[in-house]
């Protein structure tokens, strides 16, 4: 896995104006462009799909209003904070990269390829993994910070992001226990390890039951024996009785895609277990 983060002024200007207004000006903006050239207007939020295809080489059909844009005062106040989010994210990835790359690798067992993470104003809170046919560079847009302005947690967030677009069509229909799963690896595991303190308690709360659930059988793929399996209950404050559970060597050797495909098709033997308590 690897990233890279960019700021397009095209991609920038295109949810500036067609997602929520963030300012007083851009919300006056939108409706006089509307107002005054509504042909183009219209015109440029057709084209998302040809922007985000290959935005590194994209050229508007009418530049006329990317043009206004520009021009504007609350414009370039919004790209130089933008600027400066992209940065953020950017030194945070370059002064962590090297043990994010390598405990992806480890916890992952699959193949990422280099993402360009199109940034966008952090006030938008966009986050799109749209997949595009035909498009030519692995591309994410991210315009959403953590109200603490925890870069790392933003960066465990997008790569968390990444993960769910590349398995995006793998067993969709058990969304759920791909997200809890994801939830697992990404933003618990992944997190841990670079914090060195337990994110176990954090994620999504409709997710918290099935997580839970499929925890034990995490830790397995983990390749945790069953004495190391007591020392992560401690480190995350997660119990469950260990005693309980057959204990599945064989998932310490495989790759998530088939970690995932296991607990698919033993859902109803996981999920039937009682409720764990958590301290």
């Amino acid at each position: 896995m690897n990233l890279k983060f960019v700021l397009n002024e095209y991609a920038l200007i295109w949810n500036l104006l067609f997602q929520a207004s963030i300012t007083p000006e851009i919300h006056a903006l939108k409706q006089k462009l509307w107002k005054n050239y509504r042909k183009s207007y219209h015109a440029m939020y057709q084209e998302k799909e040809v922007l985000l295809k290959d935005p590194k080489n994209y050229i508007p059909s009418d530049d006329t209003i990317y043009d206004m844009v520009k021009k504007t005062e609350t414009y370039k106040q919004l790209f130089e904070e933008t600027e400066n989010f992209r940065l953020s994210l950017m030194q945070t990835w370059d002064q962590n990269k090297k043990e994010i790359i390598k405990e992806c690798k480890e916890i992952l067992r699959m193949d990422i390829r280099l993402y360009h993470v199109l940034v966008v104003h952090p006030k938008l809170d966009v986050i799109d993994v749209e997949t595009i046919k035909g498009k030519k560079v692995n591309t994410i847009t991210w315009g959403c910070a953590k109200k603490n302005d925890n870069s790392i947690e933003t960066l465990i967030k997008i790569i968390s992001s990444i993960v769910k677009k590349e398995l995006k069509d793998y067993q969709s229909e058990y969304h759920e226990i791909v997200e809890a799963i994801v939830e697992l690896a990404i933003d618990n595991e992944l997190y841990t390890r670079i914090e060195k303190k337990s994110q176990y308690l954090k994620g999504e709360a409709s997710l918290a039951f099935l997580k839970r659930q499929i925890y034990p059988y995490f830790l397995m793929y983990l390749g945790a024996t069953k004495e190391e399996c007591l020392t992560y209950m401690m480190r995350d404050k997660i119990v469950f009785d260990l005693d309980a559970y057959t204990y599945e060597k064989e998932l310490g050797k495989v790759d998530f895609y088939t970690f995932i495909d296991f607990c698919v098709r033993n859902q109803k033997r996981i999920v039937k277990i009682a409720e764990l308590e958590i301290i």
